[in-house]
């Protein structure tokens, strides 16, 4: 295992694609990424007409505005987005995407971009200082377990989550159903 910066292992493309090409479902912009490292949700803007930058399968997507909120993607698809959103290709040779993207999907990843953000009101990421990232890179095979480890935690999370809520929503429908029955009256009681 190597310690490397991201820089060695990943680059930022400049890919163009053309608006005629996006849609809500392959247009990532800042607030269509979902903060905490949820991934992203459907856009609801208009695409301007114009070039955009062009993303690939297997790419990162980091929001580049407010660095605390944590956005981060890793994409399954080809799309575009803008430049309030970051756009690092793994070097495949050298980096497993999914092992990548656990990497920068990380505390240490946010904070060490936090810490390196310019502005007050709306921070912005340092996009040279990022690409300074440290990071260790174990051989291609031990990224791969490593990542597939990992995705099975997070499935695994993220199927509690889904219960949890499930069950949160059953017990306030029981409450709200309590309640309404508690506090109902006839109104002919107090004629």
């Amino acid at each position: 295992m190597k310690n490397s910066m991201l820089k060695d292992v990943a680059y930022y493309p400049k890919d163009r694609i053309s608006s005629k090409e996006l849609n809500s479902s392959n247009y990532v912009g800042v607030d269509n990424l979902l903060k905490n490292k949820r991934g992203k949700r459907d856009a609801n803007v208009e695409i301007k007409p114009g070039n955009y930058l062009r993303y690939q399968a297997g790419d990162i997507l980091i929001g580049n505005i407010r660095p605390y909120l944590k956005k981060i993607w890793l994409a399954d698809r080809e799309g575009g987005t803008n430049g309030d959103v970051v756009v690092i290709r793994p070097i495949v040779e050298k980096v497993f995407p999914e092992y990548l993207y656990y990497c920068l999907a990380n505390d240490r990843f946010f904070d060490f971009d936090v810490k390196h953000s310019r502005g007050a009101k709306m921070p912005r990421g340092d996009k040279k200082a990022i690409l300074q990232f440290p990071i260790r890179v174990p051989d291609l095979e031990k990224q791969k377990k490593i990542a597939q480890n990992l995705n099975q935690m997070d499935t695994l999370v993220q199927n509690l989550i889904k219960e949890f809520n499930q069950q949160i929503e059953l017990v306030e429908s029981i409450y709200n159903c309590y309640l309404n029955d508690l506090l109902a009256f006839n109104e002919k009681e107090f004629v």
